[in-house]
This record gives structure tokens, sequence and C-alpha cells, in this order.
């Protein structure tokens, strides 16, 4: 008998393959009789799949309000604050770490904790070699809870399903023409070009150090608190990874080594008001002349840069760029991030801006993330080896899956070489 997490990775995996059959159809291509049937198969099995997990949800409820609370660890019931969004996953880490990755004893934690419907989920949850699978249900309230904490996800990436582990979509290589023509004359047939690409998910962990007194808390506050370590330091790497990761070994290929050469243009080294201006207007028109749509641009730099923006001043000592103050930047968002270095170059004083048409910036995200803990092990702070256990802390191991890339490469410019400094 499956579980709930393998049905909602097959429905999802069906949920992809008809939207690839789709967009064939919607950028013009004719669906063979073959893929007409496949079409209709996989909407006959998407219902089927929908209405077994709906059953099998339905049970769950039923078993929280039904259960019978574990004996085990004797933590006094507490009343149950009014949840805020991610109390779920704060609570399930602070459950596993109090039972020390025992999924049975971490549902009597829970519960004894006024979380019911945790405790079911976490019972009829499974663990695998790395740890505990976080049921489907609570994960894309993780997710959502990490896209303000990443600036690619935060400037409006678009998130697709990849449960399978990969995914293959269609990508605009080139565009059809048109032509003038005499009467009579033949009409010159042409039409877009497309090619494909292909996301494989790369596997991002994060290791969290958590205060065991902290776990021992009954407060709400503790969950708040877990949860967002947990979400900051994968929302750190995360940027690393989808701005500057070269695609090498185990590593995605950020948007840097997406940007075609043309595209990838430096500073000048005279640093003044028209020549910042040049050169930010450089990369909108490397992504203008590229017919790049510009439904979702964003700019992307330091803080270093930001603030040398708001102090830049005119002839007349008027601010510049005011809109800097309201979050814009001649006209577009701009999100701060400290994962773009600011050593780069010869002197180690450069830095880089990006501009990307956000909307052509494809996250394929693996359905999944996974939980282990440990009050044994040790971690490095630094040059410094810790023991956890004689910190008396927890560590806690997040692992999550994706991968990124743009639809239409030219969707990317970066401005490097940058020495802004305010």
């Amino acid at each position: 008998m499956k579980d709930i997490n393998s049905l909602l990775q097959r429905r999802a995996g069906v949920q992809a393959r008809v939207a690839e059959l789709a967009a064939l159809e919607s950028a013009g291509t004719e669906l063979t009789a073959e893929q007409l049937a496949e079409f209709g198969a996989l909407q006959a099995e998407f219902d089927d799949l929908s209405a077994k997990i709906g059953r099998i949800q339905s049970a769950e409820r039923m078993a929280a309000v039904t259960a019978t609370p574990l004996t085990g660890l004797t933590v006094p019931a507490v009343p149950k604050a009014a949840k805020q969004q991610g109390d779920d996953i704060g609570m399930i880490v602070r459950s596993l770490c109090a039972s020390k990755g025992d999924p049975r004893a971490a549902a009597n934690f829970a519960d004894t904790h006024g979380y019911p419907e945790l405790a079911a989920a976490l019972n009829t949850g499974t663990n695998s070699a790395g740890g505990f699978i976080v049921p489907p249900g609570y994960v894309p309230e993780f997710i959502e809870m990490l896209r303000p904490r990443s600036v690619v996800r935060a400037s409006g990436a678009r998130v697709v399903p990849m449960p399978n582990g990969t995914l293959t979509m269609p990508k605009l290589t080139g565009s059809s023409t048109a032509t003038y023509q005499g009467e009579n004359d033949d009409i010159t047939p042409s039409q877009p070009a497309f090619g494909q690409m292909t996301l494989t998910r790369k596997k991002l962990t994060a290791l969290v150090p958590v205060s065991n007194d902290l776990i021992r808390f009954s407060s709400p506050q503790a969950n708040t608190i877990v949860r967002d370590d947990m979400l900051q330091s994968i929302g750190l790497r995360e940027d690393i990874g989808f701005l500057r990761d070269d695609g090498t070994g185990n590593l995605p290929k950020g948007l840097r080594h997406w940007a075609p050469a043309g595209n990838v243009i430096a500073a000048n080294a005279t640093i003044n008001l028209q020549n910042v201006k040049n050169d930010l207007g450089k990369l909108e028109l490397a992504l203008l002349s590229n017919n790049v749509r510009m439904i979702a641009p964003g700019w992307v730099f330091t803080p270093r840069t930001m603030v040398f923006l708001q102090n830049l001043l005119d002839g007349n000592g008027n601010k510049a760029f005011p809109e800097i103050d309201a979050g814009m930047l001649r006209g577009k968002p701009y999100k701060l991030t400290t994962q773009i270095p600011e050593n780069l170059g010869a002197g180690s004083n450069e830095s880089e801006i990006y501009l990307v048409d956000f909307n052509e910036v494809i996250i394929g995200e693996a359905t999944g993330l996974i939980i282990d803990v440990s009050s044994e092990a040790s971690f490095k702070d630094g040059a410094n080896m810790v023991s956890a256990f004689s910190q008396d802390l927890t560590l806690v191991r997040a692992i999550t899956e994706h991968d990124i890339q743009p639809r239409h490469n030219a969707a990317v410019a970066v401005l490097t070489a940058v020495r802004w400094t305010p």
C-alpha cells in the first residue's frame, strides 16, 4: 500500500507531464493521437490520485481527533495559543529534537503541547536513511515562508514541482520571422525555435544548533525561533546557489553563469553620477535588446551598493535616486543580499549587480523536506569543533532539493567590477 507521500509525489509528476503537453499545444504544436490519449489518461489518473489522497487525509484527521496519548515523555499539557504561519514546522522540529528522532515519542510531545493534528502526522510519517520525512502537507508552508528569506524567490521566480528529481520543459531559443513580399511571391515559412531545459535536483543541507533549553520551553515562541533559525540557514545558502554557484559537482548553476557573455558588463572604472546611470542603463538595454518581456524585472545587489545609491547626489544636492528609499531603482524593485561578495577583483573591493526578469526564472522544487536530529554529534563553528552534548545543544539537519534555470538566458544581466562604496 502506498503512503500519502508517494501518492502526492505521483500526482505532482502527473501534473508536470500534463503541463508539458499543454505547453506544446499552447506553443502551436499539434498533439499527436498518442499524446492526446496520454493526456486523457493523465487526467483520469490525476482525479483518481486526488480522491485517494483526500480519503487518506480524512482518515488522518479522524485519527487525530480520536487518538489516545502515548506514554513516555511526561510534559504537562498547555493551552494552545493562536497558531501562526509556520508554527507547525517549528513544532515538528522541536518534537523530533525532544524525542531524539523517534516519531512516536515526537507525536506524544506534539500532542501534549497542544498539537494533536501533528501527533497524527508524526505517527503516520516515515523515516528515511537521512532522517524523518516531513509530511507533504506541511512542506508548502515551509517553502512559502522561505520565500522572503531568499532574494531569488522573493523577486518572483516561478516554482514548479519536481517530484521525480528531474523536470524537462520547453525553452524558446529563437523566434519566428515575418517578411514583406511582392504579389505572387512565395511566403517564406518560419516558426519559433524551441529547445529544452532540464532541471535536476541538487541537495541542500543545513545544520542548525538548537538550545535544549529552548526545546524544553512550553512557549509557542520557541517554535518560531527554531523555525526561523532553520529558514535563515537555508535561505542564505540558497541565495549563493541561485545567484553565483557555477554548476560544478553537486552545485546548482546560478544566474551569474546562465547570463550570456554579452550580458555580463564591467562597470566604468570612473565613478560619477553619469557613469553610474550609464552602467545601470546598460543592464536594462541588454535585456530589452533581446526582447525580454520585463514582466517581473528586478535588481539584486548588496547593502553596500544600496547605501551608495542612497547617498548619491546630483549637481543641485538632490538625491539622484530618491525612489531607492521605497525599494525601487529606475522603476523596478530591488532586493538586498549579503551573499553577493564585495571582495572580488584584483583589489578585493568589487561586487556585482544583477538585473533579471524573474518571470523567466524557474525553480524546480523536489517535494520533500527531511529532518534529522542529534544531541551527540559535533559541528564546526569557524575553526573550532563544538560538541553538541557538552554545550547542551541538539543539532538539526535539514535536507531539501531543488534546481534553477532561466527559460530565456538573455533575461539575466550582470554588472561586474562594481566598486561603488559610500
